[in-house]
């Protein structure tokens, strides 16, 4: 329920317009699907308040403001074919875990490839036990995290 408030939050600050909060909204009430078997149904309720719109209105839609959270590390190369083999592991992911954000970064002499905006170390858990069948050597690692990719 915490990580729930946290994101509401987060989200009421990167917001563009009112259609992107009632899609948040709408994110948030729906059912959270642990596995086949286990289906979680939570109830939140979104509290605005009367500046919130206002201030919404006049914050840069890209601002840098950033949280500390958790991204899992797929994939990191500097061999010559690395830049084909970062783009495939994005593509095996998007087949196997469609919805989950992938990244692709050229920190010089390496191409690295990280998936996920987690805001806790416990939802960090969870993707790499879903990631660590297609990546073996897949790790979590610490990341700022842009506010405006909290609410994709």
């Amino acid at each position: 329920m915490k990580r729930l408030a946290t994101i509401a939050t987060l989200a009421l600050f990167t917001a563009a317009s009112a259609q992107d909060i009632a899609t948040f909204k709408q994110r948030l009430s729906a059912p959270i699907k642990v596995d086949s078997l286990t289906t979680i149904n939570a109830t939140v309720q979104v509290t605005e308040h009367r500046d919130a719109a206002q201030i919404i209105a006049t914050t840069p839609a890209k601002s840098q403001r950033t949280v500390s959270g958790y991204r899992i590390m797929l994939f990191m190369s500097n061999s010559q074919n690395a830049r084909t083999e970062a783009f495939a592991a994005c593509d095996t992911l998007a087949v196997r875990l469609p919805g989950v954000q992938t990244y692709v970064t050229y920190d010089n002499p390496y191409f690295k490839v990280a998936s996920g905006n987690c805001t806790s170390q416990e939802e960090a858990l969870l993707l790499l036990e879903k990631i660590k069948p297609s990546f073996p050597k897949a790790f979590i690692m610490r990341e700022n995290i842009p506010l405006t990719e909290l609410s994709k």
